[in-house]
């Protein structure tokens, strides 16, 4: 990402940057009123924001997005890992002020991996893994025998699920109370985390921060917890 923008500081090229803050996306873009030099690059700008890869990224993140547009084929839109605090827009120097001050402050991370029977959570503070905890629970494969020996399975991984996902919320709120993550991500199957936030009273209370994209991992120990930072941490870039 920072040999990106030392790229777009090297051209000499008039810019119109944008930073919108997610709440504000994208109604600030569609409400820009650029004057008559720059009105050509904000009919640009919203027609790109609405574009299929754009919608779906800014969903995915939910961190509200960067532009950086000019009229000789530099235009960007940047969607950052952690999100941008306001409004502002800006015409004729390029403006990467905002977009430094996001990836460069210090931010404290809650993860959380989570699969069917096992489980990593960790506390990232300034790209440091400060702590962390793993572990593992017993949960029933499906029965595939049928009437009541296949209900009373059912029943008994069910139990087994809650009494896990109760666990591995009794891990998190241990690890995490004596910190205040800006932000929490969670990885592993998707399908779990609704009902670990149902049992989970810490992440309850944090919802606010925790964040719409779903860590790509394929198991929940202290490898993925580690290489999970550099996932959290990329920033993607749309080019028109």
């Amino acid at each position: 990402m920072y040999h990106f923008l030392f790229s777009l500081e090297a051209s000499a090229q008039d810019f119109v940057t944008v930073y919108i803050a997610p709440p504000s996306f994208p109604d600030y873009a569609d409400a820009l009123l650029l004057g008559p030099k720059y009105g050509a690059y904000a009919n640009e700008i919203k027609e790109a924001i609405k574009t299929e890869a754009v919608t779906s990224g800014v969903e995915k993140y939910g961190t509200g997005a960067a532009i950086f547009w000019n009229g000789i084929g530099s235009k960007h839109i940047v969607l950052p890992p952690f999100p941008i605090a306001e409004n502002k827009v800006s015409a004729g120097k390029l403006d990467v002020s905002i977009l430094y001050e996001v990836l460069e402050r210090r931010h404290v991370i809650g993860v959380v991996l989570v699969a069917w029977g096992s489980y990593a959570v960790g506390i990232f503070d300034a790209g440091n893994l400060v702590e962390w905890k793993t572990g593992t629970g017993y949960i029933h494969k499906k029965h595939r025998k049928g009437g009541r020996s296949q209900k009373r399975f059912a029943r008994r991984t069910e139990e087994q699920k809650k009494d896990f996902l109760r666990r591995v919320g009794n891990r998190i709120e241990e690890r995490f109370g004596s910190f205040a993550p800006d932000r929490i991500f969670f990885g592993g199957n998707r399908l779990i985390l609704k009902p670990l936030i149902q049992e989970c009273k810490y992440l309850q209370t944090k919802a606010s921060k925790i964040s719409p994209r779903i860590i790509d991992v394929r198991y929940a120990d202290r490898e993925a917890l580690v290489s999970s930072l550099a996932e959290i941490t990329k920033s993607l870039v749309f080019t028109f």
